[in-house]
């Protein structure tokens, strides 16, 4: 038996990086041809009794000048500002092991975590959007725990050359989660003060909530192998989840799985071979990712006049249950040329049945949409994996490794009720800028395409005429039709990669890449619209300047043009290849030699250097389809950030 603990404290410094008037949002979005400070008339910049004087761009500044996001300039609030988030975090696990009848084991594990957290924001009295508010306070506190019981009872013999075990389980998941916030205006003080008693005006923003999410689930496994060169396995399970009805919550799954080591036949005799081993197996798992309460109809408790009131706030589907996955894989490990060469290949079939989606409905419903299990899907590849050693001495060594995944996705069927049109031959509906057909990618793209510019500069698109089935072009956004516009998947991705040690130092890197599919650059589109009344003074990207003109007729981005608000209009224009190459990581070590070492009582030290998330390549270069694994470029995010570390291990 045994018992751990572990706790942690953290403090955090926070400012989102979402919004448009936090600073990678505002750096982003606003034009880069406004001042930082206030200048006068010559130019000088402008100073008080704290220092420099910042432009918040109001139409009281000097310079009377108005522009986005004012007043506000993000530089200074980002130093004012105000916001961090202390927390705690303890994680408890405790085990108890009976061994009886010699081959019997029962484990019980019981493991528990709180995470808490206390945070507060403010936004000064001083400058910008709450200068009128005389300043901002909000505070939030919340809290999950997560309490996880596992009971097993293992079996475990071994007669002759044969070998057996079996596995009997329950385990019993349950996650909570509450929150609580609030937020005042017109501070007392502004410095040093991080709690609600330090304003008077009740902002109107105070809530809380609870969440919860149980699961349950028993199961058995059974292995057997004969003489370590068959191997056979087979479970079966049984799971709950609270996020379906009382009536649809439990789910069965198995498996079966088989494999052989072929180079252990005494028949076999090939001297190169080191290995090769067979595998095939099929196996289910459940998918229950979509959140809490989404089988009942939700309400919102809102204020109505100082009464209470209820508002329709989400639509739940009773009978949704669990969404299934079927796996089948057969491959080969092998290993040759004495452990030179290594690696296996697989082939992988996996239908998803009572697949799960989320439906859009129209504002008008009072609600954003809904779950239900829609048909199924299949996806179908190849996974390969070579390790490649060149050099292995005893001073010098050379690994080069490379990982890929090949594979096709088609959703294989859909109930008649969610076919409501038919494109192109594909039975389906649509969900935004998607379609889901039967036959066809999950998430085709579906939205107008962009037919160019006409001869006058104007942006085009396409649309068939219904009386002679011509393909013809308009400029009229609202007459172009909708068409299937591609695949977001990618074709394959993998990385690869290698490492090299030589005479105590060490070197390695590795890289990430993905081939095919279509991303829609969101934050590209952002850039290229024209500029509107409420749309002046935003960054524009430098394609603009390409667009057409009279003296540039040849272009194929249409031409500047004051409030035009479809010049950027969503089509497949913003469709881009999704491919990259990312240079994950690299690291560069030295180990002392133990000669060194041995009057210090130290057995290994080894010194290094390191940096992660490199950098990346990609088709438009500020596109980053990392981000997204369903084919959108979003705006306004942060990619990974580059790191760059040193530090060493010491072994005793």
């Amino acid at each position: 038996m045994g018992i751990t603990a572990n706790y942690s404290r953290r403090k955090v410094a926070s400012q989102a990086e979402s919004s448009s008037v936090t600073l990678p949002g505002y750096t982003e979005a606003i034009a880069p041809i406004y001042p930082v400070y206030l200048r006068d008339a010559s130019g000088n910049i402008l100073t008080n009794e704290v220092g420099k004087v910042y432009d918040y761009g109001t139409k009281e500044s000097l310079l009377g000048i108005n522009r986005p996001f004012q007043p506000n300039t993000s530089l200074q609030t980002a130093i004012i500002d105000l916001g961090s988030t202390t927390g705690n975090t303890l994680t408890g696990n405790a085990f108890v092991d009976i061994i009886f009848l010699k081959d019997f084991k029962f484990n019980f594990t019981a493991g528990t975590t709180v995470n808490e957290g206390r945070g507060f924001a403010t936004a000064n009295p001083f400058y910008g959007y709450s200068a009128k508010d005389k300043g901002y306070i909000s505070v939030s506190h919340d809290r999950t725990t997560t309490l996880n019981l596992q009971q097993l009872l293992n079996y475990s013999h071994a007669f002759g050359k044969h070998n057996v075990s079996a596995l009997l389980g329950h385990e019993y998941y349950k996650y909570n989660y509450v929150t609580l916030s609030a937020a005042k205006k017109n501070m007392f003080s502004y410095w040093g003060n991080h709690e609600l008693d330090g304003a008077v005006v009740d902002a109107g923003q105070a809530s809380s909530s609870a969440s919860d999410y149980n699961t349950e689930g028993f199961f058995f496994r059974g292995l057997y192998d004969f003489d370590n060169k068959y191997f056979f396995s087979a479970s079966f399970r049984r799971d709950a989840s609270s996020r379906f009805h009382p009536d649809h919550r439990w789910g069965n799954f198995y498996s079966l799985g088989a494999a052989w080591q072929m180079a252990k036949e005494e028949w076999f005799n090939l001297s190169w071979v080191d290995e090769l081993k067979l595998k095939g197996s099929i196996g289910q798992q459940g998918n229950d990712n979509i959140g809490n309460y989404h089988y009942t109809d939700r309400y919102a408790i809102d204020n109505s006049n100082d009464e209470l009131a209820l508002r329709f706030s989400g639509r739940g589907t009773q009978n949704i249950t669990w969404e299934t996955n079927t796996n089948v894989n057969m491959g080969v490990e092998f290993s040759f040329f004495k452990h030179k060469l290594s690696g296996g290949i697989e082939y992988f079939y996996r239908k998803t049945t009572d697949m799960l989606n989320w439906f859009t409905v129209p504002l008008s419903m009072g609600y954003a949409g809904y779950y239900d299990n829609v048909g199924d899907m299949k996806n179908s590849g190849v996974e390969l994996e070579l390790n490649y050693t060149p050099i292995d001495t005893r001073d010098v060594r050379w690994n080069i490794n490379m990982n890929l995944t090949a594979y096709k996705n088609r959703i294989s069927f859909l109930p008649d009720e969610k076919k409501t049109q038919e494109v192109n031959g594909y039975q389906g509906y649509f969900n935004g800028a998607r379609y889901y057909g039967e036959g066809l990618p999950i998430n085709t793209w579906y939205m107008k395409r962009y037919a160019g510019v006409s001869d006058k500069g104007l942006s085009q698109w396409y649309y068939t005429d219904k009386k002679t089935g011509e393909e013809k072009t308009t400029t009229t956004y609202s007459t172009g039709d909708y068409y299937l516009c591609g695949n977001p998947n990618p074709d394959a991705f993998g990385g690869f990669g290698t490492s090299l040690s030589f005479y105590g130092f060490d070197f390695s890197m590795q890289f990430t890449y993905s081939l095919g599919g279509k991303t829609y650059d969101y934050g590209y589109a952002s850039l290229m619209g024209n500029p509107t009344p409420d749309g002046l003074g935003y960054r524009m990207h430098k394609d603009v300047a390409k667009a057409w003109t009279p003296e540039n007729t040849g272009s194929n981005i249409p031409r500047w043009h004051f409030n035009d608000q479809n010049t950027a209009a969503q089509s497949d224009r913003f469709l881009i290849d999704g491919s990259y190459l990312n240079f994950q990581n690299a690291q560069f070590g030295y180990t002392l030699p133990r000669s060194v070492l041995s009057h210090l009582q130290v057995s290994s030290l080894r010194v290094y250097v390191s940096a992660d998330n490199i950098y990346y390549w990609s088709k438009r270069k500020g596109m980053d389809p990392r981000m997204s694994v369903t084919g959108v470029g979003a705006t306004q995010t942060v990619s990974p950030v580059r790191t760059f570390s040193a530090g060493f291990t010491l072994q005793f």
